[in-house]
């Protein structure tokens, strides 16, 4: 009995070996001098390849009745899909843009026409029947939808963008398409947790990575790498969690997905947004950092409190650093409203962290009042002073008829805050 486990072991490994080993002769495929026989001969060679792992993964599958060797030829198979696709994509590249960036010979694909795009295009329709039976041996109930959303996603590669913010907006694209569909259909089913619907799952992702590699090759702007490291952060952040069951797991894996978010928004901060403003508001830089905090602790499996305490604190400095470089009425108004929701924010989770914050910055809002108050008073003294000698009254006034209450309030708050974490 031990030996059968042993032998089993072994094949699982092997197994491994293999599979590793095929998606090294497949990335390797462009690398080995083929840039010589031309474009479309490259196309049609690597499709056979394609082609040959799917009719040997269906082979194995049906004459050999060994299941788990045709799941992973097919699943080779689908990640072909997307590079054939990637092919298709650079031929029609070289027909509207001459600009290849940094990419070496061998990974060029070129045509002098869109006769060649046509016929090519015509050949990609024997991958469908392909990426259906790939998923169907990694996630049947799903597989029509799956291979519908693979096929969307892989078209993605057509598109002729290669830097800039388009190039962002397609790869937002079709993490949305992916994230969306994932939460819609697969996630919380007992196929979705297996290791073959997790690695469907992943599938679906692999078009945005390799627009995401093939970007590497380009120049690109700092707002271009700032948002997209932002979204792979926001991407890993979301999805990981998902492919493991253990809770402190994901709190560690989301805390660990945060540096790419934070790497973005330094990019886009000290990098992109000098060169737009001469001197870029407080608000414009730590304030967007706070709402990418809030949005974590929404979509947080563990720790909410904690982003939730980072935000308030990063949306408090924001708003104190904008008041005191660049302090108007306006900038005031809105602080104070801010640090009221704070405050209020600061009641509803129970955190002393958020009140305290709220209450430090409605007092500092309140402190700039009171200077623009000042300024104003040399222009209509009377009417200030009247206003001023008003409010006061009427708040003597609520003060001495509800003391008893207000106190009570007061006493009974205190005892809360002790309460809060």
């Amino acid at each position: 009995m031990e030996r059968w486990m042993d032998i089993k072991k072994l094949g699982q490994l092997l197994r491994w070996m293999g599979a590793v080993l095929l998606l090294g002769a497949s990335a390797s495929f462009m690398l080995e001098g083929w840039e010589a026989y031309g474009s479309q001969l490259r196309y049609f060679l690597f499709l056979g390849y394609v082609l040959g792992l799917a009719g040997l993964g269906i082979l194995l599958g049906w004459r050999v009745q060994e299941d788990k060797g045709a799941r992973t030829l097919l699943g080779l198979a689908i990640v072909g899909i997307a590079a054939q696709f990637s092919q298709l994509g650079a031929m029609i590249h070289s027909l509207v843009s001459v600009e290849n960036g940094e990419l070496p010979r061998s990974l060029l694909f070129e045509v002098e026409s869109w006769t060649p795009i046509a016929v090519n295009t015509a050949a990609l329709l024997v991958l469908i029947p392909v990426a259906y039976l790939g998923f169907s041996a990694l996630n049947r109930p799903q597989a029509h939808r799956l291979t519908a959303v693979y096929l969307i996603a892989c078209s993605s590669l057509l598109i002729p963008v290669r830097h800039g913010v388009m190039l962002t907006a397609v790869i937002m694209g079709v993490v949305l398409l992916a994230l969306w569909f994932d939460a819609r259909f697969i996630a919380g089913t007992t196929n979705g947790g297996t290791v073959e619907g997790i690695v469907s799952r992943v599938l679906s992702l692999l078009p945005a990575g390799i627009l995401v590699a093939r970007a590497a090759f380009y120049p690109q702007s700092a707002l271009f790498l700032g948002l997209t490291t932002i979204l792979v952060g926001l991407l890993c952040f979301e999805m990981l969690p998902k492919f493991v069951k253990e809770d402190a797991a994901r709190t560690r894996l989301q805390a660990l997905m945060s540096a790419p978010i934070l790497i973005g928004w330094f990019i886009l901060t000290f990098q992109y947004l000098p060169t737009v403003f001469r001197a870029t508001p407080p608000i414009f830089t730590w304030l967007p950092l706070s709402v990418l905090f809030t949005a974590l602790s929404v979509r947080a499996c563990g720790g909410a409190p904690i982003y939730r305490k980072a935000a308030a604190l990063l949306a408090a400095l924001a708003w104190i650093g904008q008041l005191t470089t660049q302090p108007t009425l306006f900038t005031s108004v809105l602080c104070l409203a801010f640090s009221i929701g704070l405050v209020l924010a600061g009641f509803r989770y129970q955190e002393r962290v958020l009140f305290v914050t709220g209450l430090v910055g409605a007092l500092f809002a309140l402190a700039y009042h009171v200077h623009f108050a000042v300024e104003l008073y040399a222009y209509n003294p009377w009417g200030l002073l009247a206003a001023m000698g008003i409010v006061i009254l009427l708040t003597a006034s609520y003060m001495e008829k509800h003391a008893a209450r207000l106190f009570g309030r007061l006493v009974l708050l205190r005892e809360e805050l002790k309460g809060w974490h």
